[in-house]
């Protein structure tokens, strides 16, 4: 019989990692905003630190993939009504359309007004709770950690309308999983470079699916592979028959634009817009993924 030698969680105290939250905690995760998008299901630009409105200061001020204002802000202890009021001002004072706060620990009366703010606020703005916590294992290095608690009501509408296409995604090997999340990479195979299918929570908007050319602390090589790209924007565009949507980095994006719609719309247009995703998910795929294996040298790893 096997009994393998395992190590157990240890709880570090946050302070000792990030001893001040605005120049030590606030430009860390700035530069791993990757681990947050990841806990909470979306793809989040690196963004602006401390970026004053009035006399205070919004910790961070960004956008997700399609284009909206995201504020975020930090607090290396237990919620408190301060950074409560803190979080209202900036995103009244920014016109945010996602708001995040991130905490050691969230008390049951700010998890409460967060639920009431999305409850109140749908259609308008989504607020998103976040716990961040550091561990290690024995002598590892202590680990950032990040805890989804509270999240906006619109993402059963998220899981029902992206459930069916990377379903069908997956049945073609275009895709390694079937979950649906806020923000759903299609592999291309190559580390840094993903395709993603977009559609508005509320407010139609042009439904994108998109060539995302984002390795992360790389911008050389982000820049590198859009530049080759871009030189040979006539021939692409030819190859698929229209023209596509070119967003330098860091955003790194290159788009199709459908027609406008959101997750309210009715279940026979979502179903449309559905279809209309994985036929250019699989253009867009013929077109660059060949075109990726030329430039980068070698062949990307099977997907199903």
């Amino acid at each position: 019989m096997c009994v393998p030698e395992l190590g157990s969680i240890e709880e570090v105290n946050i302070r000792t990692v990030w001893p001040h939250e605005a120049s030590c905690f606030t430009p860390w995760l700035a530069d791993n905003i990757s681990l947050l998008s990841e806990a909470l299901g979306m793809d989040l630009e690196k963004g602006e630190t401390e970026k004053q409105l009035g006399s205070l200061f919004v910790d961070i001020l960004t956008k997700d993939s399609a284009g909206q204002t995201v504020v975020i802000e930090n607090q290396l202890e237990a919620t408190n009504h301060d950074h409560l009021g803190r979080l209202l001002i900036y995103a009244a004072g920014y016109e945010a359309r996602i708001v995040i706060w991130v905490a050691a620990r969230f008390t049951d009366e700010h998890r409460a007004a967060i639920e009431w703010l999305n409850t109140e606020t749908r259609n308008r703005v989504a607020f998103y709770g976040a716990e961040v916590r550091v561990v290690k294992i024995g002598d590892s290095l202590p680990a950032p950690e990040f805890r989804l608690v509270v999240r906006p009501d619109t993402w059963s509408g998220w899981r029902r309308f992206f459930q069916p296409l990377m379903i069908r995604l997956r049945e073609h090997g275009l895709a390694f999983s079937t979950q649906a999340k806020r923000w759903n990479p299609i592999p291309s195979g190559f580390p840094g470079i993903s395709y993603y299918p977009v559609i508005a929570e509320i407010r139609p908007k042009p439904v994108e699916v998109y060539l995302q050319i984002r390795r992360d602390n790389d911008l050389a090589f982000n820049e590198r592979i859009f530049s080759l790209f871009e030189a040979k924007k006539e021939d692409i565009e030819t190859e698929l028959g229209m023209e596509l949507t070119w967003r330098r980095p860091p955003a790194g994006q290159i788009a199709v634009l459908g027609e406008e719609a959101s997750l309210d719309d009715p279940p026979e247009k979502l179903e449309r817009v559905r279809s209309w995703m994985f036929e250019y998910i699989r253009k867009l795929k013929q077109v660059f993924d060949r075109r990726l294996q030329e430039i980068l040298g070698q062949s990307p790893p099977e997907t199903g």
